[in-house]
């Protein structure tokens, strides 16, 4: 009776719970234990976050043990907005687990830059002046005026159609039209044949012949627009064809 009684006491009962209570921690500790062991040492390799927004990257990171940290935004108007544009470590680095990864963002928010005055100038310097002030050229059209291929001194740019005047403060990443003078003349320009050629090839060579880009039909096929060429042009090229200056070009595209 004695036995059974010391069995049912408070006392042994708190006792046997405390070592219940050890055993169970000391299990969660050696299988923790065990676990970090397991992958200590362990390396990882760096996702490509490149072209992700910042959504996707914490899950990423959070499956594959990482950490991430916004170190800093650019402006970058060819790619998406809120996406990374630059990572370090980079992709394919190995590191180890809890790794932070630094991201650059491209900001949703284009930077203002004051439009370049442009009268007088030579088509060739403008585009250099346009560039370097983040804007783009657009499409060119000519006036009658004896400066040939000179930036029209009155309403010789224009933002979605409207004349603006220099120091109009506008988003980075801006087409700007421009208006020529034609040097007193209507000169013609012979056809290019753009067939075989990317987009990207064929603005280079219609902006080497005062020419502009008109429409662009990419046919369904095609996965990578920069990559496709051109099939198809109109107007035709060949010999003794010609085409005024300023004039457009439709082009089609397939894949390469």
């Amino acid at each position: 009776m004695k036995i059974i009684d010391q069995i049912k006491s408070r006392n042994f009962l708190l006792n046997i719970a405390i070592l219940a209570l050890a055993v169970i921690f000391l299990f969660v500790i050696l299988t923790w234990f065990l676990k970090w062991y397991t992958h200590h040492g362990e390396s990882l390799t760096v996702p490509d976050f490149k072209g992700r927004t910042v959504e996707e990257v914490e899950q990423i990171c959070d499956e594959k043990d990482l950490r991430f940290e916004i170190k800093d935004s650019v402006f970058a108007p060819d790619k998406p907005k809120l996406s990374v544009v630059e990572q370090n470590p980079k992709p394919g680095s190995k590191v180890k687990r809890n790794r932070r990864i630094y991201i650059l963002i491209n900001t949703d928010k284009a930077p203002k830059v004051a439009l370049p005055e442009l009268k007088n100038v030579q088509l060739r310097q403008a585009e250099r002046i346009l560039e370097s002030y983040g804007l783009k050229r657009g499409s060119i059209s000519y006036k009658p005026d004896i400066a040939l291929n000179a930036v029209m001194p009155q309403d010789g740019m224009l933002v979605n159609g409207q004349p603006v005047e220099a120091g109009t403060m506008l988003d980075k990443g801006t087409v700007v039209d421009l208006v020529l003078g034609d040097g007193g003349q209507n000169k013609s320009i012979e056809i290019p044949n753009l067939t075989g050629n990317t987009l990207d090839e064929a603005l280079f060579v219609l902006r080497g012949n005062s020419l502009n880009i008109g429409a662009v039909v990419i046919d369904a096929g095609v996965k990578d627009s920069t990559k496709a060429i051109i099939y198809k042009q109109r107007p035709l090229s060949g010999e003794g064809k010609t085409i005024s200056q300023g004039s457009a070009i439709d082009v089609w595209l397939k894949e390469k």
